[in-house]
């Protein structure tokens, strides 16, 4: 390798690079920018290349050095003087070492070597301070790459905001999932845990260097999160199913109980057939309680209580069959017992009831058995067998005070009363409904898909059709067949947790 002569400086692409900029400062279409600006710019540049803090330390010298005139004329670039000497002992560092910074100055392009014969570094300004005459650093790079600087600076603040909010939703995903096995662990129910487990783990492990790292980890993590829920929630809807037959099963006859429970799991549609002939014709009794004295507190005073029998016989498709003129509030109001739960405020407003009444409902009869008093109240409302929704409802919650509340009761009567008023289908079933299935293209604005966008994306409401194409993305990404009997539900998580980036 040869050796560099004495006197040589050496020379290296970047350099190059760097006097090629500043031999651009003279030309007319080179727009000035201020001293500060330049200041500003050079500084975010650098951090958003990674230069470190001494080199970002090294700009504030070079421009302390320069005046604010030497900015305001194309004649002239900026040029400072200052010695390697002068610099070094501004910065309370080695010479060698702050020639290191300036060579990292120079390759970055930020600045250039304006050299005389000598090397060395002088200058000379006239009596209104303006430079005659100068060889040393020269800062005119900066102006001649301001527009470059200045895009690269967006970027890199973009990219820093992105992955922070990526970072926190991965956070939020990771503890929600991890929050769902455990308590389903807890619960003893059967279900993949222990491989969901496995898979979040292995997320969990893999590192991310960038946004698009992030992004993938988000996207399976949420993938991950939405399995995860369908099979928890069609366990619990299980469970509550099965918590209502084992309820009714020994005032049932071992033949018709099996035919009721394949019936109700099935989700067939109700008629005379086979709901009434096994209800109403006398094969299923309902046992009468005896009725409890009431007692001398006063309704006000009234301790709460949820009577365990109400409870065990409450199902999500009990109260589904039985009341449909919940639907008309929110047509997704029976996705499962959480949307159920949380939609009593909104079904009082739009009943005419006032929201306190169900406060007190909450206070003295517990969520579930509250939501399935105001759920009786609406359909008899509807029915037009109840007048005032906002009296009927504070009866029944006084009933449940006094003990004589029997809710589940009160469903299984409204069923079989709704199965009399249904035509006969000679005994056959019903088609069951068939599953919707997303478009795999086109608009859904005017379809179902369009209210579900409209009903459960944050205000202001984004473009349907923006909303379709993002989940069709999502789903190819996440292997999700669109004709999934889920979808819905899974377009609906979707949409609550919209994002327009």
């Amino acid at each position: 390798m040869a050796k560099l002569g004495a006197g040589l400086r050496r020379t290296s692409p970047e350099s190059l690079q760097a006097q090629r900029y500043a031999e651009q400062y003279t030309l007319p279409q080179t727009k000035l920018i201020s001293r500060n600006e330049a200041l500003k710019i050079a500084k975010l540049a650098a951090a958003a290349m990674g230069l470190k803090s001494s080199k970002i330390a090294l700009i504030d010298q070079l421009f302390a050095c320069s005046k604010k005139s030497d900015w305001e004329a194309n004649a002239t670039p900026p040029i400072v003087w200052p010695s390697n000497s002068r610099l070094a002992q501004r910065m309370g560092i080695g010479i060698s070492t702050m020639k290191h910074h300036l060579n990292g100055l120079i390759k970055a392009g930020l600045v250039a070597y304006r050299d005389g014969p000598t090397y060395q570094r002088r200058g000379r300004r006239d009596r209104d301070g303006n430079i005659v005459e100068a060889t040393g650093i020269d800062l005119s790079p900066i102006t001649v790459r301001f527009t470059e600087l200045s895009e690269m600076v967006a970027a890199a603040e973009y990219e820093a905001r992105e992955c922070k909010r990526l970072a926190y939703r991965r956070t939020v995903l990771r503890k929600e999932i991890q929050s769902l096995i455990l308590s389903a662990k807890d619960r003893h129910l059967d279900g993949p845990w222990d491989h969901a487990q496995a898979r979040l783990e292995a997320i969990r492990e893999r590192r991310a260097y960038g946004i698009s790292e992030l992004q993938d980890q988000v996207v399976d993590l949420e993938a991950l999160q939405h399995e995860m829920e369908d099979i928890y929630d069609e366990i619990n809807q299980d469970l509550n199913f099965n918590t209502a037959v084992s309820k009714f099963k020994p005032l049932q006859t071992t033949k018709d109980s099996s035919i009721l429970e394949s019936s109700i799991k099935n989700g067939d549609a109700l008629s005379r057939d086979n709901i009434n002939s096994q209800i109403a014709s006398g094969r299923v009794a309902f046992e009468k309680k005896p009725k409890r004295e009431a007692e001398a507190v006063q309704y006000q005073n009234s301790p709460s209580r949820q009577p365990g029998d109400d409870l065990e016989g409450l199902s999500l498709q009990l109260v589904r069959d039985t009341c449909p003129a919940l639907t008309s509030c929110d047509p997704h109001i029976f996705n499962n017992w959480h949307t159920l739960r949380d939609s009593g405020h909104n079904l009082c407003v739009s009943s005419g009831i006032n929201p306190q009444v169900w406060q007190e409902a909450l206070e003295y009869l517990g969520r579930d058995i509250a939501i399935a008093a105001l759920a009786v109240t609406i359909q008899k409302t509807d029915q037009g067998l109840v007048e005032k929704p906002g009296a009927y409802m504070r009866a029944l919650v006084r009933k449940g005070c006094t003990g004589d509340l029997h809710i589940s009761r009160s469903l299984y009567s409204m069923l079989k009363m709704r199965a009399d008023a249904l035509p006969s289908v000679d005994g056959a079933r019903d088609t069951p409904r068939e599953a919707k299935v997303f478009p795999e293209s086109g608009s859904i604005a005017y379809g179902s898909w369009a209210d579900v966008v409209r009903q459960h994306t944050p205000k202001p409401t984004p473009d349907v059709d923006i909303v379709a194409g993002r989940f069709r993305n999502w789903t190819r990404k996440t292997n999700l067949d669109l004709t999934s009997p889920h979808i819905e539900r899974v377009f609906t998580s979707f949409c609550k947790k919209w994002r327009m980036n």
